[in-house]
């Protein structure tokens, strides 16, 4: 159930980050700063976010195209920018290596992974040409602007969007809170990827809300920013173990099939080696260094205090609430 304040609060929301990837697309397509595709998959994922949440506002047929494009674009933008931060990183280390032999090593990941961008720049290609030419984008925007154009001029906050609000954060502090068991293992890599999952989630979902708490989530979303960062700096470590192993394997082949011996591969082990030991002990490092923050926080009952200011509008205003938080043992 919606009402005139949380559509027209949607609309505007939906407005500015469509807006936003749209500004995007031409960099996105020249491909020379990598950091336009970084905006533009943003953008597409606080769209993912928040158009669950005010899509009783929008006739159903128009929010499904929609919805539909913009998962497609962030699809296609996630494989090209993890390969941009990948060559940024090998980049980032080859400029500081502490021997020249690791060098020759190194440089070849950068190769392969440029090779792979390339490829992945023709799939974003693509989908920059269905989102533009299919007409979806600019029904939505046209849809925003029909609300807000019929919206009274300054609409109340009403108890209808402090309960959604409410409702939304609880629901994804829930769904991050259920990985908690898992945190004592550092070995659970599929566990700690969801958590990292489900962090953005929570994020995401509280910056939609954050304005109508005026400064009140402010710590907390620190704190998520904080842990999502984490996450994903310790996934970013497993992906590189599991890259990294079969990479070694399918260069050495390369080089002998075209070498007719494994000799021109044992220059490119040591970097190899070299970068692949220093991703264990950052991510050893990182998995440390989140569980001491994550005990700390737990402490200030972090989250409690999270559910206990979402849900203290809608007490006031009146609305039934129930008890959302869960917490693993």
């Amino acid at each position: 159930m919606s009402d005139e304040y949380t559509c027209s609060y949607g609309s505007k929301l939906l407005r500015k980050h469509t807006l936003a990837l749209l500004q995007e697309v031409e960099g996105v397509r020249l491909a020379e700063d990598i950091e336009c595709i970084h905006r533009m998959r943003v953008a597409s994922r606080r769209l993912r976010a928040a158009l669950p949440l005010f899509r009783d506002c929008f006739p159903e047929k128009k929010w499904s195209a929609f919805s539909a494009q913009i998962r497609q674009i962030t699809r296609s933008l996630g494989a090209a920018r993890d390969t941009d931060v990948q060559i940024d990183k090998l980049k980032q280390t080859l400029s500081s290596l502490p021997e020249k032999r690791y060098a020759p090593g190194i440089r070849r990941l950068i190769l392969r992974l440029s090779q792979r961008r390339a490829k992945l720049q023709t799939k974003v290609n693509r989908a920059l040409e269905r989102l533009t030419e299919s007409g979806t984008v600019d029904e939505m925007l046209s849809a925003f602007e029909t609300i807000l154009s019929s919206a009274t001029e300054e609409p109340p906050i009403s108890a209808l969007f402090y309960r959604r609000s409410y409702e939304a954060v609880s629901r994804c502090l829930n769904a991050f809170l259920s990985y908690e068991t898992h945190l004592l293992d550092p070995l659970r890599v599929e566990e700690l990827h969801a958590m990292r999952i489900a962090a953005k989630h929570l994020r995401y979902t509280m910056e939609i809300f954050a304005p109508s708490y005026p400064d009140e989530l402010k710590i907390p979303l620190q704190i998520i920013r904080k842990t999502q960062e984490a996450l994903g700096l310790i996934h970013d470590c497993d992906v590189w173990e599991m890259f990294l192993t079969e990479f070694i394997e399918d260069e050495r082949k390369r080089v002998i099939a075209f070498y007719g011996k494994s000799a021109p591969f044992n220059l490119l082990l040591p970097g190899l080696e070299y970068f692949r030991t220093a991703r264990l002990e950052e991510r050893k490092l990182a998995y440390e260094s989140f569980l001491q923050d994550w005990k700390s926080w737990k402490k200030q009952n972090v989250w409690e205090n999270l559910l206990f200011t979402v849900q203290k509008p809608v007490s006031f205003l009146g609305q039934p609430i129930y008890p959302s938080i869960s917490h693993s043992p």
